[in-house]
């Protein structure tokens, strides 16, 4: 599956839409819609993107794995102008291109970096389908498509955090989690105890407390203390608010 989904993002856009995007929109979390007619519902894939880079997270359903491709180097073409160097890319445009690192290389020449795949037409906030760019209605949520060589575009909307399921995902896997944190600058921890009580301050208790594998993001430290940020779902939906306080840094793996 992860292949045939790589593998459609082979090839050069030939939508010729003019309307240029700014690479600065496209940063966050962006989570994949499959399209109407794809009956593959196996797996999640998840695109963050920070800057000029951007890296690609899968996780397979039945098997709760977690896998990742990139980071990649991305941007866009400049009008008129062929690119010959990573430096020739702009922020603003509408033909993206992603490459791969390598830092071997004595120079930015173009010739040095393999393509993570050609170009495509790069659409934020596009509405699917058409040329038109629209603003998000209030409350709802970005997206963003990608159009590859001509084929149905592909939607991502943005998402707020990962959801709880992928987190505990990569706490499983300290490969990948060490990856996604090194790339987001976040922490993520799941609480290993039956039961963890949390503090308004360290050695200041509160009522308030979470549970064994609850995934959390760490945005603090202190000694022996974490400061953490749970997002609670109600049947693997975010409810929309979030809980923080400071646990032990020994009640979590």
């Amino acid at each position: 599956m992860i292949v045939l989904l790589f593998i459609a993002n082979i090839g050069c856009g030939q939508n010729s839409s003019n309307i240029s995007s700014n690479l600065k929109d496209f940063e966050g979390i962006w989570l994949f819609i499959p399209p109407d007619w794809s009956n593959d519902t196996s797996f999640f894939a998840f695109d963050f993107i920070n800057n000029s880079n951007r890296l690609t997270l899968y996780y397979e359903k039945d098997e709760k794995t977690i896998s990742s491709l990139g980071p990649d180097i991305i941007g866009f073409a400049p009008q008129n102008k062929e690119i010959q160097r990573l430096s020739d890319l702009v922020e603003v445009g509408t033909r993206l291109y992603f490459f791969t690192p390598n830092p071997k290389t004595p120079n930015d020449s173009i010739k040095y970096f393999e393509e993570a795949s050609p170009s495509c037409l790069a659409m934020y906030n596009g509405i699917a389908g058409e040329e038109e760019f629209s603003p998000p209605e209030k409350g709802k949520p970005n997206y963003f498509t990608f159009n590859f060589n001509g084929r149905e575009n592909e939607y991502h909307q943005q998402i707020h955090h990962l959801p709880n399921l992928i987190v505990q995902a990569l706490c499983r896997n300290s490969a990948e989690k060490i990856k996604l944190e090194a790339f987001l600058k976040i922490k993520y921890a799941m609480i290993k105890t039956i039961k963890t009580f949390l503090y308004k301050e360290p050695n200041i208790p509160s009522k308030m407390y979470l549970l064994q594998n609850d995934p959390v993001e760490v945005i603090e430290e202190k000694g022996n203390w974490l400061k953490i940020r749970y997002y609670p779902e109600k049947t693997n939906r975010w409810i929309g608010k979030t809980i923080e306080g400071w646990i032990k840094r020994s009640d979590v793996e």
